[in-house]
């Protein structure tokens, strides 16, 4: 189901525009009085408890409040007036007039989840009795079940797009990484060290099961020895970690000696090439700015030809091309497959919950939709697929 486009709607202006986007805008005009002052107060005090103690990034505390102002625009009440009617309508006035287009269940589970919060602030006792004692109007849930139920429906029919390769798709791919790069040292190609590098992230993505941004942008620095005893024998390896999305932070153990070697072999003879022979300005001060973060050059563990961090998207193709050229898969390979893969070898390996712990997951569910075992291995593994239910948390 298409989104209706936020462009020349009553909900958006052109970028550019030095005014609040039509819909958010925080003035409440509508309001006069006391009303406005408690209003005002009330959004905007919300606003800061989203980014003060719920820990929320100025983005997406600036989202929440904006979808709060566009339901209040549009209903013209205050907040504490708020009906389940006004949900209602409000969803109505963004179907598409032309073709009768609603909004995407994600889209309504945006705006619902935004207005479900600012509800569970408003409806604390303390500001409860304090509006029915100002304005003899007692506020009232408005977000419910009933008119978030295209969000319900989504979720009942949802199936996981994701999947991870198996342990042959794997030797393909990688062997054609071997027969790539024995073709560019031969007909001395400058793709020769990209390619050797990008076959390291292959497997460095696989085993710590990483977002891409989170494998372009790795670290050196990140790894360290493992204080297990188990773990030893990996020396500075033993332990990756990593921030990634939602600036949750986690702690993966190095498992595989092959990848470790991989490493070993990586870090002493065709990192430093790549970092040597990177093409810079003169002005360059051998650092890069990364998430509003200056990092040298020396401690990126991926750095690009140029000495930067490496393309995402050039990496995606790569990983797109030797997919193609290994003639084993029947569908596309994007990094992000690479992490569904690193999951469902870590849950039987571990437990579902160490998985999610790894895997930097708020959610056990969340763990388990990445968890794609083969039909025929999955009842033999140490925690079988009808297991992982058992103690799935509630979203």
């Amino acid at each position: 189901m298409a989104v209706l486009k936020l462009s020349g709607t009553l909900n958006s202006e052109p970028q550019g525009k030095s005014h609040p986007e039509a819909g958010s805008d925080s003035s409440l005009s509508f309001l006069h009085g006391t009303k406005l002052a408690y209003a005002s107060n009330l959004v905007r005090d919300w606003h800061a408890d989203l980014l003060h103690y719920q820990g929320l990034k100025p983005g997406s505390a600036k989202l929440h409040r904006d979808n709060l102002l566009r339901l209040l625009n549009h209903a013209r009440v205050a907040p504490w007036e708020l009906q389940k009617d006004h949900v209602t309508r409000y969803f109505e006035s963004r179907v598409n007039q032309e073709t009768g287009q609603m909004l995407a269940p994600a889209t309504v589970g945006t705006y619902c989840a935004a207005w479900r919060g600012f509800q569970n602030y408003m409806l604390t006792a303390e500001r409860v009795n304090e509006l029915f004692s100002e304005f003899n109007v007692r506020p009232k849930a408005f977000v419910d079940d009933d008119n978030s139920i295209a969000v319900k429906r989504h979720k009942l029919n949802w199936v996981p797009k994701g999947w991870a390769l198996t342990d042959l798709e794997i030797d393909a791919i990688d062997e054609t990484f071997r027969s790539e790069i024995a073709r560019a040292a031969r007909e001395h190609s400058k793709s020769l060290l990209p390619l050797l590098r990008d076959r390291v992230m292959f497997h460095v993505g696989i085993h710590f099961a990483l977002r891409i941004s989170e494998l372009t942008e790795l670290r050196v620095s990140s790894f360290c020895a493992s204080l297990d005893a188990d773990l030893q024998h990996f020396g500075k390896w033993g332990v990756l970690t990593v921030t990634g999305k939602g600036d949750v932070t986690g702690s993966v153990p190095m498992r595989d000696p092959s990848v470790h070697g991989l490493i070993e072999w990586y870090t002493n003879s065709v990192r430093q090439k790549i970092l040597l022979r990177r093409k810079s300005k003169t002005e360059d001060d051998g650092r890069r700015e990364i998430k509003g973060q200056m990092v040298s050059v020396s401690d990126l563990m991926f750095p690009s030809e140029r000495g930067g961090v490496v393309c995402p998207n050039g990496f995606r193709k790569r990983l797109a091309d030797i997919a193609m050229k290994s003639g084993v898969l029947r569908r596309k390979l994007t990094p992000h497959t690479l992490r569904h893969t690193g999951c469902t070898l870590m849950v039987p390996l571990y437990s579902p919950e160490i998985a999610q712990k790894y895997m930097r997951h708020k959610h056990l569910h969340t763990t388990l939709y990445y968890y794609h075992p083969t039909p025929l291995g999955a009842a033999n593994e140490v925690n079988s697929a009808a297991q992982l239910f058992d103690d799935e948390e509630e979203d």
